[in-house]
Formats: C-alpha cells, structure tokens, sequence
C-alpha cells in the first residue's frame, strides 16, 4: 500500500525544484541561502513526522522579508526585489507542513518562480522544466484530491496507477490545443528582462577597429558568434565577411563611411545561407565571403560588401544570403586610388623601403603582390596570441624583429606594404572557419574564430582575397581541420542542435513570420478551386466515414471489448428476452435481476461474475467456461 500524502509530499518537493532551478542562477546570495534552508527543513521535518515550524511562524517570517525588498524596488531596479521576494516565500512555505492548502500555495509560487527565470533566458531548458512542471501538477492535483477526502488514504498499486495515469492524461490532451494556439500568440526574441533593463550584450569577436599592438597576448572565447545553415564546404572557403577598414593612422585601422562607389561584375555559382547570429550590439551582418545579397528588411548595403542593419539591435534575427566564395570579384568603374592608398604621415622609413624594393620587384600588380606574397612565406613568421609586439612601433617590430603575431598584425603590415608599393588594398574583419554539424546541417562559428584578412585590388583582375595569416610557418597548425569525432564532441553538437532548433522555431518565430504565414495561408484561398478541392477531399471524407463506420462497428458489436463486457451484454440481452424484463430492470444491477428473474441458472450467473467483477480482478478460464455454459443452459 502506498500513502498518498506522502507520494504527494514528494511531488511538492519535485514541482518546488522545477521552479527554483532555473531562477536560481539568477538570485543573490540570500534568497539561495533561504531556498537551501527551506528545502532541507522541510525534508528533515516529513522524515521525523513533525513538523516544529507552525504557519503563524512562516506567515511573520515573510513580513519582514516583503518590507526589506520593498525598499529596494525601483525604476532601474524592478525585477530583482520581486523574484527575491518569490523565492524567499516559495523556501518559508516548503519548510512547513504539507497540507492541501499549503501544498497549493506551493504549486503556485513554483509556477511564478519558473516564470520569472524566462525574464533572463529562453532557452529550450525553460520548456523542459515548463513541460515537468505541468505533467507533475496534474499528477499531484489529482492526489491532492483524495488527500483532501481522506489524510490517511493508502492505495495498493494497481488503483495507484490509474491515478497516476488520471493524472498524466489532462496534460497530455491539451498538447494539441497548444499546437494550435503557438502560431497565433505573440512572443518576444528576447527575455523580458532586455526590454525592461538593457543588459550588458557581448561584443563580437571583431571590432570597429583593427589596433595591432595594443595588447601583448589574447585570450580566445569560445562563445558561439553565429550559426550558419548551408550545405558543408571545404574549410579553406570558410572566410566570413563582416566589417571592412578602409582607413589607417599607422596604428590603428578604423572604417571610413564614404566609401567610393562600386559598380561590380557578378558572376559564378553562388551558395545560399540562414544566418543565425547570437544577440549582440554590433549592426554589421556576418555572411560567406562574398555576400551579394542579403535578404531581409532595414539593411544598408555600402559598395565595399558591408551590410548593416538599420535600426535597434540585440535581438536574435535570421536572415538568408546569398554568396560568391570565389573571393574575387570584378570592378566594371575604375578604383579609387587615392582613396585606397592613404598611408600614415610618419610611415615607418624601415617599412618604406621593403615597399619600395617589393615595388621595383615587378611590373604589374600582379607579380609585386606575389613578391611580397614570398616575401611573407619564407620571412619565417610565425602565428602566435602570445609574447605579441607592442606599442607605437608593433608593426615594425612584428615584420623585422619579433615575427611573431596573429592576424591583425599579418593583415595590417601587409595591407601597409602593398599601400606603399602603389597597390590599393583594405582590410576585411570577420571570421574563418567553423564546426560543421551534421545533425542540424550548420556551421558553429565561435568568437575564438575571429579573423581579418586582406583584399587587394589588382589591375585586370578586381578585388581579391589575400589572407596573409596563412604564408606563417605554423598555419597548417593553426588552419587545421576539426580532429576527431568523439563521445563528448557528438553530445555537444546533439545539445547544440536542440537549442539551435528552440531559438529558430520559437525565439525567432516573431509577428512578421506571423503575417507572411496569415498572407501565404489567404493567397492560397483566393487562389483555391472549389471543384478541385471538393474532388481533392473524397478520399479524406471516404477515409473518416469508414474510420466512423468501424467505430460505430466496435460499439455495436462489441467488437474488442474484454470477454467479461462481451460476455455480461449476452447474458443481459438474454434474461432481458427469456424472462420479459424491462430495460430499466436490466440496469438496476445484477443482484436485482437476479432476485426479479428467480432463476438458479441466472443466481448462479450472476454469483460468479461478481465474484470476480466486484473483487476488481478478471474472470479465469475456468470461469469463463462456466459462465458460457449457464448461458447455453438459459438459452436452451
């Protein structure tokens, strides 16, 4: 026998931690303290069986808790006092005795606190405390029914499980209803939190600026930047374009906005993107080099292959792109020389003069780039985070003494030297490579991936790619492909798929998906035949008429129905007939038919089947056997 108070008592601990779990990250230190607290005083309590913490107790305790964060609620403050609040009040009442009303009061803050954690994250952790939350409320709802008939109710198993499975039913019937309700109701990309308080977002990987020099090691991240579905592509190609720097001071790589314009000849096989990059306050869009098309609203387009987006940023968006890899792409109007060969006034003389021999070295662009292209592999410099030149001087250090640095320090004294070698070049700031997911079919690029390179513009040719991290003597190190496929790597992805899947159908499922489903939905219907969808349903309307045909069957007929129903409606139809008794004298019960039809054989009957029937358990065969007898003598 199992005691329903206590099953139910469990059960309250179960919905408490749903709740807390996720909010928890989010309180401060004394709220913790206060759930820790309460979650072991009620424990400790339900196993001695007494409970020392009366309900006047907890009722003062949270007067003076309500007061202290009462004063600290504010405008620039509003969530963190109330959630304290919800927390602190949750502990004080599972601290207590589990009765029906306290257990209530339980379920109920439970359900805010679950509630307050989606003020600070959406992730698919939400839904899966949300769907425990409401399959273990109906269970315990239903137990508390009986809890409340009886305290002391104890069950044996078999009616325990149809208790349970009572329970588990309600939730399950309303997963179709809310099938139905999820493309109409409105929704946030964001927690609330962000539009009530803007949080600190991350910035990305990259910056509005390239500053070789100013630090002496990196720390890598490995934060995911952005998520790109598409087809697998050779990790060479993985160069993703973001921002472009046009202009230097020696030092310090910046972005003029005037960019010159550009009249571009677009062609090849072009390969198409979902971008799905993470909240962050930068408004340039990440796409595979190079985008020439980005699909989506409030986006400024400048002629250098930088898109950015107009208007509030730090939400989660997705947009379609659309790509040429090639990392060439032809000028029909001449280049703006002047404009890409700006050089810093006090050009260092050291570099000057390497410009000025790779510039002699050839006759045309073409040849000068790969001089210095040789130049830069068999310099031996080497690629490193640490032990990195620094100051006014980085640069130069970096090309003739240390050669030592990471892309910045490559991309800016390349970029430098082609300058003053006469060829006009810009930097290009984004990202290389990725981890590949087979299961969701995307690219993972993380912040630690953040990369610059070069374009250079040469005569006859256009803008060209030129990535002079990869001429290092430890590129192969650096550029290498993922390793291994291994336990923990495939769980990783496994995880990472489901939350990409959560934030692509739900977070960013937003009004304007909205609209276009309702657009999409009503031209269909201006578009529909009636004739042809009426021929078209003939089939579905035959399946469901024959689909209700058979349940009709099955009711009628008895058909599938346990051999103890089957075997009752035979012997009520057959004393019904053979002893002249009414319908309602038939369904006033067995033992009354038995005494209104005076019979041994029926007496008999009706002793065996509720022998069986009234104890809750089947007939056995033998039973059975019996029974179908009795009828055959009835019969005869």
């Amino acid at each position: 026998m199992v005691a329903i108070r206590s099953l139910a008592a469990i059960l309250t601990y179960v919905i408490g931690l749903c709740g807390v779990i996720p909010l928890f990250p989010w309180l401060t230190a004394l709220p913790r303290v206060f759930l820790v607290a309460g979650f072991l005083s009620g424990l400790w309590q339900d196993l001695m069986g007494r409970w020392k913490l009366k309900p006047w107790m907890q009722n003062t305790a949270i007067v003076p808790v309500f007061l202290f964060y009462a004063l600290q609620f504010s405008r620039v403050n509003p969530i963190q006092p109330v959630i304290s609040v919800l927390a602190i009040m949750l502990a004080v009442r599972i601290s207590g005795e589990k009765t029906v009303r306290d257990s209530l009061q339980i379920y109920t803050l439970s359900i805010f606190c679950l509630a307050s954690s989606s003020l600070f994250d959406l992730s698919p952790v939400f839904l899966i405390y949300l769907g425990l939350l409401l399959f273990v409320v109906a269970v315990a709802l239903v137990l508390l029914t009986f809890q409340n008939q009886d305290d002391t109710m104890a069950v044996a198993m078999p009616e325990l499980k149809k208790i349970l499975f009572s329970g588990l039913l309600m939730p399950v019937l309303a997963v179709p209803l809310l099938l139905v309700i999820f493309p109409i109701m409105p929704r946030t990309q964001l927690p609330l939190w962000h539009f009530l308080n803007q949080p600190a977002i991350r910035t990305s990987g990259y910056s509005d600026s390239v500053e070789p020099g100013s630090q002496s090691s990196i720390t890598p991240s490995q934060t995911a930047a952005f998520r790109a579905e598409m087809s697998r592509q050779a990790q060479s190609g993985l160069y993703w374009r973001g921002t472009v720097f046009n202009r230097t001071d020696g030092i310090r790589w910046s972005r003029n906005p005037r960019v010159p314009a550009e009249r571009h000849e677009i062609s090849g096989r072009t390969i198409t993107q979902v971008i799905y990059p993470e909240p962050s306050a930068v408004r340039t869009l990440i796409a595979l080099d190079r985008p020439v098309g980005i699909f989506m609203r409030r986006v400024k387009r400048s002629p250098d292959g930088v898109f950015e987006l107009i208007g509030t940023t730090g939400s989660r968006l997705s947009y379609a792109v659309d790509s040429l890899p090639s990392g060439l792409i032809q000028q029909r109007n001449p280049v703006d020389r002047l404009f890409y060969l700006q050089l810093p006034e006090d050009f260092s003389a050291r570099l000057k003069a390497l410009a000025s021999k790779i510039a002699r070295s050839g006759k045309d662009d073409r040849t000068r780039v790969e001089q210095l292209e040789k130049n830069f592999r068999n310099g031996g410099f080497r690629y490193s985070t640490r032990d990195l030149p620094t100051g006014d001087r980085a640069i130069e250090q970096f090309v003739f003494d240390k050669k030592q640095g990471h892309c910045e320090f490559f991309a800016s004294s390349f970029a430098l030297l082609l300058r003053a070698a006469g060829i006009p070049c810009r930097l290009v700031g984004g990202y290389l490579g990725g981890e590949y997911n087979e299961l969701g079919g995307y690219y993972t690029v993380t912040e630690d991936k953040a990369h610059v390179w070069v374009e250079a513009y040469i005569n006859g040719s256009g803008w060209t790619r030129i990535d002079p991290s990869s001429f290092a003597t430890n590129a192969g190190d650096v550029w290498k492909p993922p390793g291994s496929r291994s336990l923990k790597l495939r769980i990783s992805q496994v995880l990472d798929s489901l939350n990409h899947e959560w934030n692509r159908y739900v977070i960013t499922y937003d009004f304007e998906q909205q609209i276009n489903i309702a657009r999409h939905v009503g031209s269909r219907l201006r578009l529909a035949n009636p004739s042809k969808i009426l021929r078209s349903s003939v089939p579905y309307f035959t399946g469901i008429l024959l689909l209700a045909g058979l349940l009709f069957a099955v009711r009628k007929f008895s058909l599938f129905r346990s051999r103890e129903r089957r075997i009752l409606n035979r012997f009520l139809r057959m004393v019904e007939r053979e002893f002249d008794l009414s319908a309602e004298e038939c369904a006033s019960g067995l033992f009354e038919i038995a005494s209104v039809a005076d019979n041994c054989h029926v007496s008999k009957f009706v002793a065996i089947f509720a022998g069986a029937i009234y104890h809750d358990r089947r007939l056995t065969d033998s039973e059975y056997l019996r029974l179908r007898q009795i009828l055959r003598f009835l019969k005869g």
